[in-house]
Parts: structure tokens; sequence; C-alpha cells
């Protein structure tokens, strides 16, 4: 279970550059996407296997999230949103640590 960039990315939007959560959020998820596909698309040029039905539960997961997300985001005001990321990365990191402490 990793922690993706969009912990540390979306709370520096929002912070150093002034914007608005809903677009830090978007922002956020365009740049990982292309990392997605640019370490996929990398891995497959140096001739690795790479799991086709994993990746492709990954990539139709991906696109169900991004409508689902897309109609929730739409109904939310700023801080809400801000409250409900604020809430999902202490639920992470509560997850981690329980974790961590019983390896």
């Amino acid at each position: 279970f990793g922690v993706g960039g969009g912990f540390v990315i979306v709370p520096a939007l929002v912070l150093f550059s002034g914007m608005p959560i809903h677009r830090a959020v978007g922002t956020s998820l365009m740049v990982i996407a292309l990392v997605s596909v640019s370490g996929l698309t990398s891995q497959w040029w140096a001739g690795r296997t790479i799991p086709w039905p994993v990746t492709t539960l990954f990539v139709v997961g991906g696109i169900a999230g991004l409508f689902l997300g897309q109609q929730i985001g739409r109904r939310l005001s700023g801080p809400v949103l801000q409250k409900v990321f604020v809430a999902a990365i202490l639920a992470v990191a509560a997850f981690v640590i329980v974790r961590n402490l019983q390896a």
C-alpha cells in the first residue's frame, strides 16, 4: 500500500500557488496519470513483462473513479473538499502507522 504524490502535490498547489482545491486535485491527478503512463511505457520499451490484466483493472478503476470523483467534487464546496482531503490524509497516515507497528 503506497502513498501517492497527490498527498504532497495538492497541498503544495493550494498553499504555494493559491490554486483552488478543485483545480489542484485535477492538476494532481493529471500529473500522476502522465507519470504513470510514462513509467508503463518505459517499462514496456525496456522489454519488461507488463501484467496486462492488473494494468487493465487499474485503468478501468481509474476511469470510473475519475467520473465518480468529478460528480462528487461538483457537489462539494472548496472548504468541504479540503476537509474531506484532510480526513483522507489522516486515514492513510493512521493505516500506514498501524501497519508498520504490526510489522
